[in-house]
């Protein structure tokens, strides 16, 4: 896997590629000395062939003028000598012959020229002889003289050239070997630089198709890549232009023609043809920011409308910026987003808005109704019920005070209902501003105001050390108000009520019944009671508005108290979880998220 790694690796390749090309290089450069030298000595070879081959045909020259000689000094027939000076001219031509053949060669030159003077000498004997010969007067012990010194001449230059002849004939058997040798590496050194060749042409040719094949998955990577892009433009409602600012060329996407109500390639892509299809109005805006921004290189972003063929309005936002292709060329790349859905939403949002801020306005005259004007009269009402109560109440018939109480209990229930009507109000209108709030400072105000109720009841209210969170102050104190007063109203008869308030940590279970994923996200605040409590199965409905449960009529609610402490903790962007037993009490478990968490 690693040396399919290397193989792979396109710069390792490179370098092992041109060190076997310079291998190559020395191979075939080696391999052309060679040749060289096998030239050399093949010429050397063919030069000392030549040089004996002359020495030869010299050495039968002579024997055949010296046969010649003796013939005529025996039968004085004057044909034996009549071409003594054509084979004077052939001995000449040898020696010219061998002197250019050991040109090179300064010992065997010298040699030559030896070998001249003796041949000199013997053809000076040979006219002496010739000489004698022909004189009427010879002497036939001169002419004996002269025929012995001539032969004992002959004699010393045939060795003499037989001398050369064996010189040369080592120095051919020394190239022969030699040739032998170099032709045995040329053949080994040829046989490398095939077997070289040919294994460069095969990692070439793997090299090759390998590079094909990942050529091959690139594209089809590419091409399933742009299909992908084409199919995330076509659901983004989406598409994208480049104009290449050396070639001044533009290319839209698919989906851009889409955009503007055509089929892809519908139109050859460019500034002039685009333009057709934006709104009007725009045109000149559009035309401007985008021919400005191809002169400053400046990001551009705008907001424009198509207008396909169809009469098809479409609100697009366009953004545009620049960067440089693998050529060096500036382009500019845009994308056009279809926002029609999104400004629709935002119409309709405002719409919705101005809808809400004149509901707000009904409820706050709502809650000044409330607060002010249906109180008013109910506090009246309640005064003159007092009144009648003292001077009047004993008066009155048995079912007289029977109705009088009724009207008594009715008038403070509406009152009661009021009062958390305006509560919830506040909860929802009233300002969200989050501030460090210590549950210690909130509890003990609230054991202040509550103090009478508490003391009527003889209830005894436990406060453990609570944390200081970032909360609405007055709404975390009408959270806990409520839910004190809520265990004071339903306390069990003959029992005095007992509350219990702490800051407690997060279990395992409680993670993952509602599914927090870091237990120090949150606070965990318990409010529990040891009042009539409630069947487990009202645990979602008490939190209800207007939803009260089946108790004793003596119990008397308004159904707002815990959807009043609901919607505060929501407002809190926590949540309130509750489990009661019937006869046992109630235990209420308070989630606020930590600061960093709002």
């Amino acid at each position: 896997m690693k040396i399919l790694g290397l193989y792979k690796n396109s710069q390792v390749f490179k370098i092992a590629l041109a060190i076997a090309i310079l291998v190559v290089c020395f191979i075939g450069s080696v391999f052309y000395s060679q040749m060289k030298k096998l030239d050399a000595t093949v010429a050397l070879i063919a030069n000392s062939n030549k040089t004996q081959l002359e020495l030869e045909k010299l050495l039968s020259v002579i024997s055949v003028y010296e046969t010649n000689l003796r013939s005529y000094i025996i039968t004085k027939d004057e044909s034996y000598i009549q071409d003594r000076f054509l084979s004077r001219g052939k001995i000449e031509e040898s020696i010219q012959n061998l002197k250019e053949l050991t040109a090179n060669d300064t010992l065997a030159n010298n040699d030559i020229n030896r070998l001249q003077i003796l041949i000199e000498n013997r053809f000076k004997l040979f006219r002496q002889t010739l000489l004698i010969a022909k004189s009427k007067n010879a002497v036939p012990l001169d002419l004996n003289e002269k025929l012995l010194e001539s032969s004992h001449v002959t004699q010393v230059m045939k060795a003499f050239v037989t001398k050369i002849i064996f010189s040369e004939s080592a120095k051919t058997k020394f190239q022969n070997d030699n040739h032998q040798f170099e032709l045995r590496d040329s053949i080994i050194t040829a046989f490398l630089l095939v077997l070289i060749s040919l294994l460069i042409l095969w990692l070439s040719f793997n090299k090759m198709n390998v590079d094909i094949a990942e050529l091959k998955k690139a594209n089809d990577k590419l091409k399933l890549l742009n299909e992908s892009y084409n199919t995330a433009e076509m659901t983004a409602n989406l598409g994208h232009w480049m104009v290449n600012l050396t070639s001044d060329t533009y290319s839209f996407s698919d989906n851009l023609f889409r955009l503007m109500g055509v089929a892809p390639n519908a139109f050859e892509p460019n500034l002039e043809n685009s333009v057709k299809y934006i709104h009007p109005d725009d045109v000149e805006q559009v035309t401007k920011l985008h021919m400005d921004s191809l002169v400053n290189r400046q990001y551009t972003s705008t907001i424009f409308r198509y207008l396909t063929a169809k009469g098809e309005l479409k609100y697009i936002m366009g953004v545009g910026s620049f960067t440089k292709n693998g050529a060096g060329d500036l382009i500019k790349i845009g994308v056009n987003y279809d926002i029609t859905s999104q400004y629709k939403k935002t119409l309709e949002l405002e719409k919705n808005n101005k809808e809400l801020q004149y509901i707000n306005k009904e409820l706050e005259a709502f809650n000044n109704i409330v607060s002010h004007d249906l109180q008013e009269p109910l506090r009246k009402i309640q005064m003159f019920i007092s009144r009648l109560e003292e001077k009047e109440f004993e008066v009155l018939s048995m079912q007289g005070k029977d109705y009088f109480s009724k009207v008594r209990a009715t008038a403070n229930r509406m009152q009661n209902l009021l009062i958390d009507l305006v509560d919830y109000s506040r909860t929802i209108k009233g300002d969200k501003v989050f501030s460090d709030t210590d549950l210690n400072a909130v509890l003990n105000e609230i054991m202040h105001d509550l103090s009478t109720n508490i003391e009527e009841k003889k209830a005894v209210v436990n406060v453990g050390n609570l944390p200081i969170i970032k909360a609405i102050p007055f709404q975390i104190k009408q959270l806990f108000i409520n839910l004190i007063s809520n265990a004071l109203k339903y306390s069990k008869e003959g029992t005095h009520p007992e509350i219990n308030i702490s800051s407690l940590t997060i279990t395992e279970k409680e993670m993952q019944d509602y599914k927090i994923s870091n237990k120090e996200d949150y606070y965990k605040i318990v409010v529990s009671d040891n009042g009539i409590g409630f069947k487990q199965e009202y645990a979602e409905k008490i939190f209800l508005l207007f939803k009260r449960l089946e108790t004793d009529a003596k119990y008397s609610g308004t159904g707002l108290g815990l959807a009043i402490c609901s919607r505060i903790v929501d407002n809190h962007k926590g949540f309130i979880k509750v489990k009661g037993e019937p006869g046992v009490g109630a235990e209420f478990y308070i989630f606020i998220p930590k600061g960093d968490l709002l």
